[in-house]
């Protein structure tokens, strides 16, 4: 969406990547913008804003040379960790970059998880271990569910002892 114009509240909103582009005449949004202007003359320009979530924590600095410096640290034989954490990135590469980095994180985290608990009060660590224990009872529940299903769709081949009786 480049160009929304809302009827209801009387604006026309316009993503910030075509708000660069459209006060630069002689461009092509420029002219898109213009035109749009002059069919609603009383329609105000509003920019779309995003929605983010100020609660979500995003460890800033946690960074693979971070995770490399504390494996070394804190574990009395880093070499295995540290042939994981990089065996991990190797992989990572042939992935899309959305999923490259999160995933190595979350391994990060849950196998230290005096880096996230850092810096927390007592309250904040005890609703975090909260949620991490919900959702760690939910992962199993769906696994659960899954392999139940698997199991539903499995059809048992006869036994010899069956295949006696049934007649050929």
């Amino acid at each position: 969406m480049e160009i929304y114009v809302n009827y209801a509240e009387r604006k026309i909103v316009l993503s910030s990547a075509f708000v660069k582009k459209a006060f630069t005449p002689g461009t092509d949004e420029y002219r898109q913008l213009q035109a749009v202007r002059n069919d609603y003359p009383d329609f105000v320009l509003k920019t779309r804003q995003f929605k983010t979530n100020t609660k979500q924590e995003r460890y800033r600095g946690l960074n693979y040379d971070f995770m490399r410096d504390y494996i070394r640290k804190h574990e009395k034989d880093a070499k295995p960790v540290l042939a994981e954490l990089d065996e991990m990135i190797g992989i990572s590469k042939c992935h899309s970059l959305g999923k490259r980095y999160p995933t190595i994180k979350k391994w990060f985290l849950e196998t230290y998880p005096e880096i996230a608990e850092f810096g927390m009060d007592e309250e904040q660590l005890a609703k975090w271990r909260e949620k991490q224990a919900a959702e760690a009872a939910k992962a199993d529940e769906s696994s659960e569910e899954s392999e139940a299903a698997e199991s539903a769709n499995v059809t048992e081949m006869p036994s010899a002892s069956d295949e006696e009786k049934i007649p050929a």
